[in-house]
């Protein structure tokens, strides 16, 4: 949730049902989420601007600086595990990740 909400960019804010698509979970899952990382002060729920009824789920700044620490993290482990691959078998591996996406795309 904290990488959908930091991806969507300034004001790193959407409804549970925008994060319900975009985390391919139920509406549902994504509240149970959210009361979990306010407890934590990683995220805030407040109400929508243009509707009342609505609420929006947005990055705090304690959230902004792990969900930035965890990419930092993930990217320097990716480093790690392809350091040990010949970039020859970088560029066939990037090839079949990408033959792959289009086949899930379509």
């Amino acid at each position: 949730m904290l990488a959908a909400l930091r991806r969507e960019g300034d004001p790193y804010a959407l409804t549970a049902g925008q994060l319900s698509q975009r985390m391919l979970v139920t509406t549902g899952a994504v509240t149970k989420r959210v009361d979990r990382l306010i407890a934590r002060g990683l995220v805030s729920r407040s109400v929508f601007e243009s509707d009342a009824r609505g609420r929006v789920v947005a990055l705090t700044p304690a959230g902004m600086t792990l969900i930035d620490q965890l990419i930092e993290e993930h990217l320097a482990n990716e480093a790690r595990i392809l350091r040990g691959l010949a970039d020859s078998d970088r560029a066939a591996l990037e090839r079949l990740l990408a033959m792959l996406t289009r086949a899930v795309g379509a």
